[in-house]
């Protein structure tokens, strides 16, 4: 039974035919790399022990599709915004401790995988993925968001959940997270991913789409002088450095960190397996 599992949880990853992301890892806590190959080279890193991620799983699987546009009508976000993974892992092997720029919610297929989650109390809604330990920021989360400053790690204790064939956790985005395959035969689940646009992205391209109406905003933010031209002059960024400032000290910027007060941002990660 267990050879059995382990075939066809190896056939899953060889017959993919979408990129295959393999997660290798330093060590149980960090990253080294993020690779995409093809199915049968993600066979083969299987058999090595590795975990790997089969991207855009919704598109060889219809059911997967299905449960994606349910979730997107329920939830009330475009169906572009959505998409699904799955996830298969060799016995023992898994994902270490990082947290998401998504939301996602999990459903366990076959096996039994152990979660080790914990609140993310040093930073709310990431816009980028981040290991724990790991060296590598992307340079927008840099800007808002310094690994090994005060508050920033993960908490020493963690909650540890195992979940088994039908139960499904929610992970709100940030939330701390590691897994691994438990018992004895390999571990298959499927990620929901949440990618619901931020504010600030929402705005941007309002704002981007207006300016683009005006012959100015389109024009090359190159000043020319008589001799030579300066890109993005000193005196006019300012200017809007300014602006921003305006704005993120105005109405608008009060009447959304009210809706995030009221109540609306997500809940804790929860188990919704009913048991």
């Amino acid at each position: 039974m267990k050879d059995s599992v382990a075939f066809e949880a190896r056939a899953l990853v060889q017959r993919h035919p979408h990129g295959v992301r393999l997660h290798l890892t330093r060590s149980a806590d960090r990253y080294r790399a993020d690779i995409v190959v093809d199915g049968g080279q993600g066979a083969a890193f299987f058999d090595d022990g590795v975990s790997v991620n089969l991207e855009e799983f919704d598109r060889v699987c219809p059911a997967a599709g299905l449960w994606l546009d349910a979730l997107a009508e329920e939830l009330g976000v475009p169906r572009r915004f959505l998409g699904c993974s799955a996830f298969v892992s060799p016995v023992g092997s898994g994902l270490p401790l990082h947290f998401d720029d998504k939301d996602v919610v999990v459903v366990q297929v076959s096996g039994v995988k152990r979660w080790r989650l914990a609140d993310n109390t040093g930073l709310r809604y990431p816009t980028a993925n981040y290991a724990a330990g790991s060296r590598y920021v992307s340079r927008e989360l840099a800007g808002y968001y310094r690994p090994g400053s005060p508050g920033t790690e993960p908490p020493r204790h963690l909650d540890t959940v195992d979940l088994r064939p039908g139960d499904a956790l929610f992970l709100p985005r940030g939330h701390w997270h590691g897994t691994e395959a438990h018992e004895h035969t390999p571990s298959v689940s499927l990620s929901f991913g949440i990618a619901t646009p931020s504010w600030s992205a929402v705005f941007l391209e309002r704002l981007r789409l207006r300016l683009l109406t005006a012959d100015h905003w389109r024009a090359p933010a190159v000043r020319l002088d008589a001799s030579h031209g300066r890109f993005a002059p000193a005196d006019l960024v300012r200017r809007m450095d300014g602006a921003i400032s305006d704005l993120m000290s105005g109405e608008l910027d009060r009447a959304l960190a009210g809706e995030i007060t009221a109540g609306r941002a997500p809940d804790p990660a929860a188990d919704v397996s009913g048991r």
